[in-house]
């Protein structure tokens, strides 16, 4: 080993964990956008993605605000989908 690896440092790895102020704006953001629409707004492949997303991403909320996102996205799509049939 040489005396130049004793004196430098670790690369430090940025965290690749969510912060929940990120998670709660992305998920707001969705919602707002699910609220305003009067039709489907989401294709069949993103409609698929976030069904399985919204779930994992609430988990970093707190516990009832992570019940009122994923009862509000719910609500959402029924709403969005019956009006499509």
């Amino acid at each position: 080993m040489s005396q130049f690896e004793l004196f430098t440092q670790p690369v430090v790895q940025p965290s690749t964990e969510p912060s929940v102020e990120a998670v709660r704006a992305r998920l707001e953001a969705l919602l707002k956008s699910l609220r305003e629409a009067e039709v489907m707004p989401l294709s069949e492949r993103k409609l698929a993605y976030w069904t399985t997303v919204v779930p994992q991403m609430s988990r970093w909320l707190p516990d009832d605000e992570r019940a009122a996102v994923r009862a509000e996205f719910s609500t959402q799509i029924d709403r969005l989908t019956r009006r499509a049939a």
